[in-house]
């Protein structure tokens, strides 16, 4: 009998953020759906992010920012000096908590855009996040809590 325990998805997904591993969509899908949903109080905050493809579509892409459920800005970049600032070519978005796939988490429903933003939680600091674009295959990212900003 061995003694090797099994990792947890929460587990899984943190080494995975901790080391910018690189993973598939049909990878990362059956460890998302172990995953608890959030709230959209957990989500309030700003959070830095990133790809499980080892790149963003946009440069500079620093996170998001959840101030509050009418008032999210889903894009935020970094200037030359490193500042954060939200990106207006995106726009802004509401979050709401939603059913997807058999879980309620909260979901970032953007202004301008046919995409939403699905969230669940890791950790208390850790979430993962599935793009979810109308005709365009999905994608998961992650996030971590800013603690700096708050």
């Amino acid at each position: 009998m061995s003694d090797v325990k099994e990792m947890t998805a929460e587990e899984r997904f943190a080494e995975m953020v901790e080391a910018r591993a690189i993973a598939s969509y049909a990878d990362i899908k059956p460890l998302f759906l172990e995953l608890e949903g959030t709230t959209n109080e957990f989500m309030f905050g700003q959070w830095r992010g990133g790809s499980f493809s080892g790149q963003t579509t946009i440069s500079n892409f620093y996170g998001k920012r959840f101030n509050t459920p009418e008032h999210c800005e889903p894009m935020l970049r970094t200037d030359e000096e490193g500042r954060v600032y939200a990106w207006g070519d995106w726009g802004e978005a509401r979050l709401r908590e939603i059913r997807y796939w058999d879980k309620v988490q909260s979901a970032v429903i953007y202004d301008d855009r046919p995409l939403m933003d699905y969230f669940r939680k890791v950790n208390d600091d850790l979430v993962i996040g599935l793009g979810d674009w109308k005709g365009k295959p999905k994608g998961f990212f992650w996030l971590i809590r800013d603690k700096a900003a708050a």
